[in-house]
């Protein structure tokens, strides 16, 4: 297991204007049988602290948090797919279609990360979202 800094950048769109933030955090990057794991704890406002999953396989991204709030979200690229998310303000209906799901390695870690996607919450669109996640020892 390695001590990683990772680097996400979020952008989110709804009505023309993209909104942009970056967080960094300290994590945990480990592989397991066909698969790289990502961990990391955040602060959601709102609802404290939320440890965060990434798995990533050749095919799809699974995004697991759990704490104040919780989801289990999965990404494959050109598929839509649904999931509930956990909120102090209750359960969401939540449905994904990725666009992009990039990986990219070095010395045969990830290191950068890309997802582009859609969300609808409880069937209303919720905009397109961005994701881009740099790893580093």
């Amino acid at each position: 297991m390695l001590d990683v800094q990772i680097e996400l950048t979020a952008k989110h769109r709804v009505d023309g204007d993209w909104e942009e933030t970056t967080h960094s955090y300290q994590g945990k990057c480990v592989q397991k049988v066909g698969a790289w794991y990502l961990t990391y704890k955040e602060q959601v406002e709102g609802a404290g602290e939320v440890s965060t999953t990434l798995k990533l396989t050749e095919q799809s991204i699974t995004l697991v948090r759990q704490g104040g709030v919780s989801t289990r979200q999965q990404f494959e690229k050109g598929a839509s797919t649904h999931s509930s998310y956990q909120s102090p303000y209750g359960p969401f209906a939540m449905e994904t279609h990725t666009n992009k799901l990039r990986i990219r390695y070095e010395q045969e870690m990830p290191t950068h990360i890309e997802l582009a996607y859609q969300l609808w919450m409880n069937e209303q669109y919720a905009g397109e979202h961005e994701l881009s996640i740099l790893v580093r020892k």
